[in-house]
Order: C-alpha cells, then sequence, then structure tokens
C-alpha cells in the first residue's frame, strides 16, 4: 500500500522516510512490513510489500530490482482490508499514499494495526486535502455532476478524522504535516500518468467520454499542474503537503491473576 517518493509515475521525488525507518521499495501504492523474525533470519531487514494491482507490482519489483534490493523484497497480491497475515507478526507497517484510497477508513486502520505487534509501529502518509496532488480528485468529479464521495480519501490527511479511525485502537498517536517534492519530466506526462493509473480519470473514463467532458476534465489537472510547477525548465517540479501519521502498537494489560500466596497463622 504505497508509493516511496510521491505518485506513482514520478520520475524523481524526495522519499518520505519517518525517523528510525530504513527504506525499502515497495508497490506503487500499498503497504509495506517488516517481520522481527525474517530479520534475525537472514541478517538484514527485509521488506514485504502488498498492493491489490498486479501491474504495480510489477512497478515494485522494477523498482526493488534497481535498488539491488530485489531478493530482499516480497511482493503480495492482496485487499488492505483483509490482510492475509496472522497478528502481530510485523515489527513495522508503512504505507505511502495508499491506505488513503481504501474504501472504509476505521478498517482499513484496524488492519494495520492488527499485523503490527505490541511496541511496533504503523506509519501512514496521505496527501492533505488543501494540496495540489489531494485537490486532483475534486476537480475531475467536478464534470461529472455527481457529489463528491462521503468519505473522500483526503480526509486522511486530517488530524481529526485520523484520530477518530484511530482512537478506538491501542495504539498511542502522534501527526504532524510534512512536504514532498514531485517531479515530472513534463506537463504531458505527469497527466499521462495520472490518467493511466489508478485514481478519478481512469475510474470515471467511460463517464465522462459518455457525457462529452473528458478533455474538459484531463485539462483540469494539467491547469492545477501548471499553477503549482516550480520549474522553469519544461519539467514539472510540485512541492506537495502531506500528513505523517505515528502510531505505535501498545501492548495489551496482562490479565489480573492471584499470587497464590498463602498467609499462615502463627501461634501465640
Amino acid at each position: 500500500m504505497g508509493a516511496r517518493g510521491g505518485r506513482r509515475g514520478a520520475r524523481d521525488a524526495r522519499p518520505v522516510r519517518p525517523a528510525g525507518l530504513s527504506r525499502t521499495p515497495g508497490p506503487g501504492r500499498g503497504h509495506r512490513f517488516r517481520s522481527r523474525r525474517a530479520r534475525r533470519r537472514r541478517g538484514r531487514s527485509p521488506g514485504l510489500g502488498l498492493d491489490r494491482e498486479e501491474g504495480l507490482l510489477r512497478v515494485a519489483a522494477d523498482r526493488a530490482n534497481g535498488a539491488g534490493a530485489g531478493g530482499s523484497v516480497r511482493l503480495v497480491a492482496a485487499d488492505a482490508l483483509a490482510l492475509p497475515f496472522a497478528a502481530g507478526v510485523f515489527d513495522v507497517v508503512l504505507s505511502t499514499f495508499g491506505v488513503m484510497f481504501v474504501p472504509g477508513p476505521a478498517r482499513a486502520a484496524a488492519e494495520p494495526v492488527r499485523v503490527c505487534r505490541p511496541g511496533g509501529l504503523v506509519v501512514v502518509a496521505s496527501w492533505t486535502p488543501d494540496g495540489v496532488l489531494g485537490r486532483i480528485a475534486p476537480t475531475v468529479t467536478r464534470h461529472l455532476g455527481s457529489p463528491p464521495p462521503a468519505s473522500p480519501p483526503t480526509r486522511w490527511g486530517e488530524t481529526a478524522h485520523v484520530r477518530d479511525w484511530f482512537g478506538p485502537l491501542p495504539v498511542t498517536v502522534a501527526t504532524r504535516r510534512e512536504r514532498i517534492e514531485v517531479r515530472y519530466p513534463s506537463l504531458a506526462h505527469a497527466v499521462e500518468v495520472f490518467e493511466n493509473k489508478p485514481g478519478p480519470l481512469r475510474a470515471h473514463r467511460s463517464a465522462l467520454e459518455a457525457a462529452g467532458r473528458r478533455g474538459r476534465a484531463r485539462a483540469s489537472p494539467a491547469a492545477l499542474f501548471e499553477e503549482h510547477n516550480r520549474a522553469t525548465d519544461g519539467s514539472v517540479r510540485l512541492d506537495v503537503p502531506y500528513l505523517l501519521v505515528h502510531a505505535e502498537v501498545r501492548a495489551e494489560p496482562e490479565p489480573h491473576r492471584s499470587s497464590g500466596t498463602n498467609k499462615v497463622r502463627r501461634g501465640n
């Protein structure tokens, strides 16, 4: 569930690196996991990447091989709402711009916590609604004439909602707002990336074509990128805010047990 360095297709980006975590190439958008037992067994920190889309897992495999980490990263196609792992088997679960797109945010928050051991860390990075990448979906869906979804993905970029979803879980949550630089070689390439990857342009392509509005919908992200572009050489360089969530999994309190000590009454 995650894309290190921003949205898929970016040529270059400064990766999200929460304190204390090492880098692991992972899926374009998905979860990454670290197993304590596997680390002891192999003498290094292995990674496991998960995404629902096979195409993104192929991208992740190429990234891992290009970084020389292909042998230490295992990739799994699975649903983030039903992670195929036992409880408490990972030290770290990291989602970079992935879990925010999963329907059912409360369940999407609970599953990473379930598979993370007590004392482990769940880290989630999500676009904020006021940032350029958080504003793409609204600029596209307004051409459909339909109301926005009841739970837009960018609610993961708002602290109040995140605390609501993690509140019932055995975690201690800290949040902070960060920024990341995302780059594309050209404006046309940036639009093409967002048109062909999972997202509103691809999801609503048929409806937009039927309404004769696909061209206008496609132009909306282009205008947004142009407005926020910091590059002057024909490329696209975006400074994008995101919310970083650290959720440390607490140990469950042990049930109270009687000491079993018998009191001996001494005679006078």
